[in-house]
């Protein structure tokens, strides 16, 4: 008997069981045999929102978008590390069959991907970190955050509980209405204007309302972890990443500030930092199909 291919719809919304129990989510674009790349989500995310990148990927390139623990269809994972992610993504690509890659991280994706790298070495081909989080255990990166972030992040080392607050009416905010979410982050002030007329894009609008209740769909405890995970040092030293790392950033992002790029760059021996002087945080629109044509020219 022949098995029947699983439809568009089935392949956004796949689940893994694995080796301590736990499920692990994830969606695939494109075609089963071009060259893999494993794409992370930003913070908060899932893989759902990783299909605005694909809608621009070109057809013969394979996208794996897992969610990470507690967001979208993962099982909450506690204590969990920036290294702790490999392993996960190590056993997708297992169940897979896919034996080498090339990884993406986006945001607060970018932490994780450089993880994977770090430490599976053999399998990784290349990684490419768009608009990238930096470290936030130096007192420089604290003072170059938005002020917004900067409560947040500060919250995170001093006041769990206020902390657990904060997140909380913002995923409440963003599950029941992401339209009017949007809506008030594109006229905020404190963001670049690129960021602001990204945020008209109605592909992005249009990702956005199904993707942003999805991140959520567990609760906050995922964002409450991942938020904690960033104010400590990271359990990986990005010194021994062997494989190319191309690094893209918006010189006028906010959320991530390209110093923070830079200072990271700094420190991988295979880095390549692409800026764009006017650009925001939120680049792909704009510049996946130039991100993916580097990152497959070096693999």
């Amino acid at each position: 008997m022949v098995e029947r291919e699983p439809s568009d719809d089935e392949r956004r919304h796949q689940t893994l069981q694995l080796s301590d129990g736990r499920s692990l989510g994830w969606a695939e674009f494109g075609l089963n045999d071009g060259p893999a790349l494993f794409v992370f989500h930003g913070l908060p995310g899932n893989r759902l929102a990783v299909e605005e990148m694909w809608n621009a990927t070109p057809v013969n390139v394979r996208v794996v978008a897992p969610d990470r623990p507690g967001f979208g269809l993962s099982s909450f994972q506690s204590g969990r590390s920036f290294g702790d992610w490999a392993d996960d993504v190590r056993q997708l690509a297992d169940a897979l069959e896919v034996d080498r890659f090339h990884v993406v991280g986006f945001s607060g994706g970018g932490p994780h991907a450089l993880a994977v790298a770090s430490q599976l070495t053999r399998r990784v081909i290349t990684v490419s970190i768009i608009s990238g989080a930096g470290s936030l255990d130096d007192r420089e990166s604290f003072r170059e955050l938005l002020p917004s972030s900067r409560l947040l992040f500060t919250l995170a080392k001093r006041s769990p509980l206020l902390l657990r607050m904060a997140v909380g009416a913002g995923a409440r905010a963003l599950s029941k209405k992401p339209a009017v979410a949007m809506e008030r982050a594109a006229a905020s002030k404190s963001l670049p204007a690129a960021d602001r007329r990204a945020m008209t894009d109605p592909r992005l609008r249009a990702i956005n309302d199904v993707a942003a209740p999805e991140s959520f769909r567990q609760g906050s405890r995922g964002v409450l972890h991942e938020v904690t995970m960033n104010v400590a040092p990271w359990d990986f030293d990005v010194a021994e990443i062997e494989c190319p790392v191309l690094m893209w950033h918006g010189g006028a992002d906010r959320n991530v500030p390209v110093a923070m790029a830079r200072r990271l760059a700094g420190r991988i021996q295979q880095a390549t930092l692409h800026e764009f002087p006017d650009e925001g945080h939120l680049i792909v629109p704009e510049h996946w199909d130039e991100i993916v044509d580097g990152l497959l020219s070096r693999g």
